[in-house]
C-alpha cells in the first residue's frame, strides 16, 4: 500500500448540466407559473463556468444575472441572448464592449444604484440613440447598494418621464434572509411602502423583486414578480435549510491518492502537530490544497472535528467510504486518515472526492461548507480555474472545457495568456 505515484490531472471539477436542468425545473415548480425566476451567473458562474453552465440556464430562466458589465460582455459575446441583469453601477460602455450592442438591442438591464449614475446612464442612451433598460435598487437594510428609499420614489419619476430610459424592475437585497426573518420581514415592509404609493404608474411587465436562494426556500411572501438564485441552481441550499425533495447537487470534485503511508500511535501529522493518532494509524496524501482552492481550516484537530473526502476504488469508481481530513490543509497537499476504510481496497492512484454528489457522503458541498464556516457559494466559487480542470456532463455526455479564460478586447476574442 506504500508508495507514491503522480497523476496527469490531479484534479477535475465535474458539473452535471442535466442536474442544473432538473433543479432548474424543480424551482419553477416551486414558485408557480405567476413568478418569473433569474439565475445569477456571476462571479464566473460562482466558480463553475459562466458560460457553460449560463447556456444551460438560459434555457429555463426568464433572465440572468451578472455582477459586472464585463461578466455580461461574456455571455453576450458567446451568443447567449437571455436577458441580462448587470447588478453592479454602469456609468459609461464603450462602443466596442459586447455590453454596448447588448443594450441596443434591449437585452441588457442595468441595476440604478443612484442619480448620479442614471444620469451617466442618460448621457448614454443620448450618445446612443437608444432606450436603455433600467431597474431601481432599493437599499432597504443592508446598505451595500442602491439608494435609499425617499430617493428611489425620486429615480422612478425621473426614468417613467424620460423616453432615453426604461423601466423593467425594483429590487432589493436581503441582509439575512438565512436566519433573519424578522429583518426580512422588515425589508420586505419597506419595499411595499416605497411601490404601493406608484402603483398606478408603473407598467405591468415592471417587476417586483427582492427574493434570493434562502429567502426562496422558506418564504413565498418574498417571491413577488420574480425570485433572484444562484445558489438554489446547484442544488445547495446554506445551512440549516433544506432544499426541495427534487434539487440535485451538481457539482463534484475528484483527485487520487497520492501517498499512502502508517503512522503510529501518538505521533503528530501536518504544519503545527494540530492532528495526533490516537491509535496506530494509516494516512493518505492527496495533491490538492489551498492553493487549488480547497478551504483552509477545515482539518481535524485534536477534537475531532473537521471535513470529509470520499474515496473510490481505482479500476471501478465503487464506494470506500469517507475519510476525515486531518490537520493542517497544506498549498499543496492534504492529510486524510483512512484507518477505518478497508486497507485491502486501498490503493496509491485510489480515487477520491473533495466535494460528492453521492446521498451517502459526508463530502458534500454543504458538509464543506460548513466546516469552513463560509456559505457554499464561497467555496466553489474559490476552486483555482488554472489548477483544477473543468468538465461537464449533460445526459451522460462529456464535455471537456480548457482552463485558459477568455478575456475580450474591443469586442474580440483573445486568449489569455
Amino acid at each position: 500500500m506504500r508508495g507514491s505515484i503522480t497523476m496527469r490531472n490531479q484534479s477535475t471539477l465535474q458539473v452535471d448540466l442535466s442536474g442544473v436542468a432538473q433543479n432548474c425545473h424543480a424551482i419553477r415548480s416551486h414558485i408557480g407559473s405567476q413568478c418569473k425566476f433569474c439565475a445569477v451567473v456571476k462571479a464566473d458562474g460562482y466558480g463553475l463556468g459562466a458560460l457553460c453552465v449560463g447556456s444551460t440556464l438560459a434555457d429555463h430562466a426568464d433572465m440572468l444575472a451578472v455582477y459586472s458589465a464585463d461578466e455580461a460582455g461574456a455571455l453576450l459575446a458567446a451568443g447567449i441572448r437571455k436577458d441580462i441583469l448587470v447588478l453592479a453601477p454602469v456609468y459609461a460602455v464603450d462602443r466596442f464592449h459586447p455590453l454596448y450592442r447588448g443594450m441596443m438591442g434591449g437585452i441588457v438591464h442595468l441595476v440604478i444604484h443612484g442619480e448620479d449614475q442614471l444620469q451617466g446612464v442618460l448621457q448614454m442612451a443620448s450618445r446612443f440613440g437608444s432606450v436603455i433598460r433600467v431597474q431601481v435598487k432599493v437599499d432597504t437594510g443592508l446598505h451595500r447598494g442602491g439608494c435609499d428609499p425617499k430617493e428611489a420614489t425620486r429615480l422612478v419619476h425621473l426614468i417613467l418621464n424620460d423616453k432615453r430610459v426604461s423601466l423593467t424592475g425594483i429590487m432589493t437585497h436581503f441582509a439575512s434572509s438565512v436566519h433573519d426573518a424578522e429583518m426580512t420581514r422588515l425589508q420586505h415592509d419597506r419595499l411595499d411602502q416605497l411601490i404601493k404609493p406608484m402603483a398606478s404608474v408603473l407598467q405591468p411587465d415592471c417587476l417586483i423583486h427582492e427574493a434570493n436562494t434562502a429567502a426562496t426556500m422558506q418564504w413565498r411572501w418574498t417571491h413577488r414578480d420574480m425570485i433572484r438564485v444562484g445558489l438554489a441552481w446547484t442544488g445547495t441550499v446554506p445551512a440549516p435549510l433544506v432544499g426541495l425533495d427534487a434539487f440535485r447537487p451538481v457539482v463534484s470534485w475528484t483527485t487520487h491518492l497520492a501517498h499512502i503511508r502508517p503512522v503510529k500511535n501518538g505521533e503528530q501529522v501536518g504544519y503545527g502537530g494540530t492532528w495526533r493518532a490516537g491509535r496506530d494509524s494509516l494516512i493518505g496524501v492527496i495533491p490538492i490544497g489551498y492553493a487549488a482552492g480547497y478551504p483552509m481550516g477545515v482539518g481535524a484537530d485534536v477534537t475531532g472535528n473537521g471535513s470529509f473526502v470520499h474515496v473510490l476504488t481505482s479500476r471501478n469508481g465503487e464506494s470506500i467510504g469517507d475519510a476525515p481530513v486531518i490537520g493542517a490543509v497544506c498549498m499543496d497537499q492534504i492529510a486524510i486518515d483512512l484507518t477505518d476504510l478497508p486497507h485491502d481496497k486501498i490503493r496509491v492512484g485510489c480515487g477520491v472526492e473533495l466535494l460528492s454528489t453521492r446521498s451517502e457522503s459526508r463530502a458534500s458541498l454543504g458538509n464543506v461548507a460548513i466546516a469552513a464556516g463560509v456559505v457554499p457559494h464561497a467555496v466553489i466559487s474559490r476552486i483555482s480555474s488554472s489548477k483544477v480542470h473543468r468538465t461537464y456532463r449533460n445526459e451522460g455526455v462529456h464535455v471537456e472545457f480548457p482552463t485558459k479564460q477568455t478575456v475580450f478586447h474591443y469586442g474580440q476574442k483573445r486568449p489569455a495568456g
